[in-house]
């Protein structure tokens, strides 16, 4: 069985060390962004940005997760804990393979919020449901 709290606390602390990495890629490799049309570097800025975010709320749920004994909500649960996993990684590539995009679509990176989204309030849900049945019993 997957330890969730070990798991967020490990994607967090990493997505966290990717945020200083690609903080300092477009510093070096990019001349802090310096001249580059508006619609590459909104990308990189905002992909590095939601990625902190995205490790932040992993490294918050991998100090305070508490597993629910209940069937269902604790499947609920994981299944809201895998889909917060996955922001930091696809932020990554976001990053990397969509701030060129003439289209200036970011379906890898649209994919990485709402599975934060999804994820939180997959959470919220399947706590309030834990609350309320322990309250009537």
């Amino acid at each position: 069985m997957l330890r969730w709290r070990t798991v967020h606390l490990v994607i967090g602390t990493a997505g966290l060390i990717a945020f200083v990495l690609t903080g300092q890629y477009m510093r070096w490799v990019h001349n802090g962004l310096q001249g580059m049309p508006d619609g590459p570097r909104l990308f990189l800025r905002s992909s590095h940005i939601f990625l902190l975010l995205a490790s932040l709320l992993n490294v918050v749920l991998g100090c305070y997760l508490v597993r629910l004994r209940r069937g269902w909500l604790r499947h609920a649960q994981s299944l809201a804990s895998l889909a917060i996993v996955m922001g930091p990684p696809l932020l990554c590539l976001s990053f990397f393979f969509e701030p060129h995009n003439p289209n200036l679509m970011r379906p890898i990176g649209q994919l990485a919020i709402f599975l934060s989204f999804g994820g939180v309030l997959l959470h919220a849900i399947a706590t309030g449901f834990s609350r309320a049945s322990v309250s009537e019993t």
